[in-house]
């Protein structure tokens, strides 16, 4: 398999990662058995970049990480594991220390690299408060890369990435999602000599599920057939600025197909450019609020962040399924930013776009909530 160097680390890493997080579970429990079988196709594969992370699998899948590499030794030395600090759960310097001892012994010893787990402006700051430059240091000290793996808009990615000397940047990038990571963020990233790792290159399969007649139609027209799922990651590793795309794996033939597509991973031709270019049109054209994200309704009173909240509403109506679009709003956005926040004071009213706003937020909380 192509192996590229991780940015200025001396790291030479798959251009294919596992990401461990959608391995098999059964009554919520990481499945062992085929987490062993799906992880070693991998490795026999060619592929050697492994992410996971503290609370993937309840915690057992560091654990298992750990084990397998240790009790199948051949594969050890090659491999690259890159895992994460739990900032929601950091409250002074000390804590990022006991994470990371307790996170080495789950993995027994093979951290390559440590990251900042879901940065966000004010997690960052928040860090930054408590120390997590001097953290990072002594882990730099100790020959571990480090770097954070990003869920916030763009215009954030940089004052997080001019903040620091980073080893390694992983972004959310896919033929659709752009508000986190774009090409110019990641083109950003390359200049900064940080190694650049792309997650969610399929946002969780919707890209290669259900998928809208419209953005058929246009793979139709394509000179060359090729399935959904190797145009997202040939647009990926068309780009010169990506080092490693991880997948999410959940089966040995979801690796095998993956494999495949990246074993014969050429250049796009501009003709497969200008297919991948109407795709995300069509994609973009399809909304359920007319929204153009303006920032006119801004500020709420209440805290609600408007625009972000139209933009789940949409992502549920473009790619027909509710999957990952509930956890952002349920999980990862503030109390005070969800929909289910507005008051009804109509402050935000009128919008230029004719939206009736607060009709459309409880929308918003009547299918996410």
């Amino acid at each position: 398999m192509i192996r590229r160097k991780l940015g200025s680390t001396g790291i030479s890493a798959s251009i294919l990662g596992i990401g461990v997080m959608r391995f098999p579970e059964v009554n919520g429990r990481l499945e062992r058995g085929s987490a062993a079988k799906i992880m070693k196709f991998a490795l026999e594969s060619g592929i050697n970049y492994i992410d996971t992370g503290y609370t993937y699998h309840g915690g057992e899948s560091e654990v298992f990480v750990g084990e397998f590499l240790s009790e199948n030794g051949d594969y050890r030395d090659d491999a690259v594991v890159a895992t994460k600090l739990p900032t929601w759960l950091v409250n002074r310097r000390e804590d990022m220390d006991v994470y990371f001892e307790e996170q080495t012994k789950r993995l027994r010893g093979k951290i390559d690299i440590y990251l900042l787990h879901n940065l966000k402006k004010d997690s960052w700051l928040a860090l930054k408060d408590m120390g997590v430059l001097d953290f990072l240091d002594s882990l730099r000290d100790d020959g571990i890369y480090v770097g954070f793996s990003f869920h916030d808009t763009a215009d954030v990615f940089f004052e997080i990435a001019d903040s620091y000397t980073w080893d390694v940047i992983q972004v959310q990038h896919n033929i659709v999602d752009d508000h986190q990571a774009n090409p110019t963020t990641l083109a950003y990233a390359r200049g900064l000599g940080a190694g650049t790792v792309i997650m969610e290159p399929l946002r969780g399969g919707s890209l290669v599920r259900n998928i809208p007649q419209e953005v058929r139609e246009i793979y139709e027209m394509a000179r060359t057939p090729r399935k959904p799922v190797e145009w997202c990651l040939r647009y990926l590793w068309d780009m010169d600025d990506v080092d490693v795309v991880l997948s999410g794996m959940g089966s040995v033939s979801e690796v095998r197909e993956n494999v495949e597509i990246a074993l014969n991973s050429q250049k796009l031709t501009e003709d497969d450019r200008e297919i991948l270019r109407e795709v995300k049109r069509a994609y973009r054209m399809r909304k359920s609020v007319p929204c153009s994200e303006c920032g006119y309704c801004m500020p709420c009173p209440e805290g609600v962040d408007i625009p972000r909240n139209f933009r789940l509403l949409n992502e549920v109506y473009r790619f027909m399924s509710t999957g990952g679009v509930e956890t952002e709003y349920r999980k990862i956005m503030d109390d005070r930013e969800r929909a289910s926040n507005c008051s009804g004071c109509c402050s935000c009213m009128p919008c230029p776009q004719m939206i009736d706003i607060p009709s459309e937020l409880r929308r918003v909380h009547e299918k996410l909530g």
